[in-house]
């Protein structure tokens, strides 16, 4: 297996940025004086610091790290997947913002409640929040992989590291550090990525143009194969998939919705998500680039290929050996900061949803109605403690169990977790885009009829993932799929059940 020793200056950038970004989480923790503070920052951020997070929230160490490695080891057929941020960028803005900024939401999934009725609420979010735990664990997973490919320390102890600190700044700093640290992570990912970028192509044997001539006859800049058929990752697949994953990611991930509520207006929400579309496709263009600069590197240089025992460590391998000292250890900075931008949104907003439509929605509102005795004191504060503490524990709880997920990743024998990746976002998320798609343009469908299309939703899905048959369709059909079923099955029952739909 391919290993090197950093160099005492690499540990010491590494080891000086984690440090930093704990000691942002406590900065922040003397800003939150409520609840509102802790998971809406207050709604007084600044539109471009939000647009920056939502970017680092959704790009995370499964772009850095996995996408060069699947273009090394294919072509570009998945860029297209991309395509689907700006398409719903504009529908995102004009049809689903003015609902989640209108009734000041807190969870995503309170609209749900208000539009359906409570069991859509509280099936989404636990939905949404197991989903968090399988996305932390991926996310974590994948630098870990790359510490371990260039030093000496395990895979394991690498992922325990990763995740203790995320879990620090972001249970004490809440969403407003998350959002400041997702800002310097974001700029210290883009100056990263243009720099790998730079030296992987002036290494390329007759330099720019070496490098396209070589990615040309290689099939590397290979992007829209329009064959009809849905068994494999053609320009139909990739792109249906990415519009669904991409409709469930920006209208029903609390990741992205609790951002919306940050800013101080709905104006600025909206230049936060269009700002967000077009850096976004741009990034995702260039980290498809560098899977193919990857690629003609060391075609140009056969010699320097190291010895990796998974594909995904091919990008690793490169920044420990290819880039001067020092260098090294910012860009591997800049992995552990794709992860823990990421990492950190997870768990405020898993905690988020867990907290507001479990603990408030169920526990404070029932002993609110019993008349159950509260603290000496402002009761709204007393509230407002017991949700904050709520929040913090939650934050503690996401982070361990998809960290204990990691480390079964860690352990098992997986080709590309991008593919990965993409199962579980199709089979845990696509029902969620689903139910917010027909609470804004289905109003005949009601709450029971939800429910039944829901179920469909998975079952589909699930049933995709679990079962072979011959012309089984590709992974990201899955949530296109689970989608159409429910669509299907959520107004007919709506129809069935006869009692009215939006109100």
């Amino acid at each position: 297996m391919f290993l090197t020793v950093l160099s005492s200056l690499d540990v010491g950038v590494i080891a000086g940025y984690l440090l930093a970004m704990a000691g942002m989480g406590f900065w922040f923790m003397r800003r939150n004086r409520s609840a509102d503070d802790y998971f809406k920052g207050g709604g007084k951020l600044p539109w471009w610091a939000v647009s920056m997070s939502i970017y680092a929230t959704m790009f995370s160490s499964i772009t850095f790290l996995s996408i060069p490695a699947l273009v090394y080891k294919t072509d570009m057929s998945y860029f297209s997947i991309s395509f689907g941020i700006l398409l719903l960028a504009p529908v995102v803005v004009k049809w689903y913002l003015p609902y989640f900024r209108r009734l000041n939401l807190t969870s995503a999934y309170e609209y749900l409640e208000v539009r359906f009725n409570l069991p859509c609420r509280l099936f989404a979010s636990a939905a949404f929040t197991c989903f968090m735990v399988a996305r932390t664990a991926v996310v974590t997973y994948l630098p870990a992989i790359a510490i371990s490919a260039v030093t000496e320390v395990d895979v394991n102890t690498a992922i325990v590291a990763v995740t203790l600190i995320t879990i620090v700044y972001c249970t004490v700093g809440g969403v407003e550090a998350v959002i400041w640290s997702d800002f310097v992570q974001s700029l210290l990912l883009i100056g990263s990525t243009a720099l790998i970028l730079f030296t992987l192509i002036s290494g390329t044997d007759g330099g720019f143009s070496g490098f396209v001539r070589m990615g040309l006859d290689g099939g590397k800049f290979r992007t829209f194969d329009f064959a009809l058929d849905f068994t494999r990752p053609t320009f139909w697949v990739v792109f249906i998939g990415g519009v669904v994953a991409n409709l469930a990611s920006y209208t029903s991930d609390q990741c992205v919705v609790q951002r919306y509520m940050t800013t101080k207006d709905e104006v600025c929400a909206a230049k936060s998500i269009m700002f967000n579309g077009v850096l976004s496709l741009a990034n995702c263009f260039v980290f498809f680039v560098m899977g193919v600069a990857l690629w003609t590197f060391y075609k140009s240089h056969p010699d320097l290929l190291p010895q990796i025992a998974k594909n995904d460590q091919i990008l690793p391998a490169y920044i420990a050996t290819g880039l001067p000292r020092g260098v090294s250890g910012l860009v591997l900075a800049a992995v552990a900061a794709a992860t823990m931008s990421t990492l950190s949104s997870n768990l405020n907003s898993a905690a988020t949803a867990v907290t507001t439509d479990f603990y408030e929605r169920l526990w404070l509102r029932r002993r609110t109605r019993r008349g159950a005795a509260v603290p000496e004191g402002d009761p709204a504060a007393a509230a407002g403690r017991g949700l904050m503490r709520c929040g913090k524990a939650c934050t503690v709880l996401t982070g361990v169990l998809g960290g204990g997920f990691a480390l079964v990743l860690a352990n098992m024998e997986i080709y590309s977790i991008y593919d990965q990746f993409q199962r579980f976002l199709g089979v845990l998320t696509a029902g969620l885009g689903c139910l917010f798609f027909m609470g804004v343009f289905m109003k005949r469908v009601n709450g029971f009829g939800a429910v039944c299309g829901l179920l469909a939703n998975y079952v589909v899905a699930i049933g995709l993932d679990q079962f072979q048959f011959a012309g089984k369709p590709h992974v990201l059909l899955y949530g296109f799929l689970g989608m159409a079923a429910c669509l299907v099955v959520a107004p007919a029952a709506s129809l069935v059940h006869g009692s009215r739909g939006a109100k």
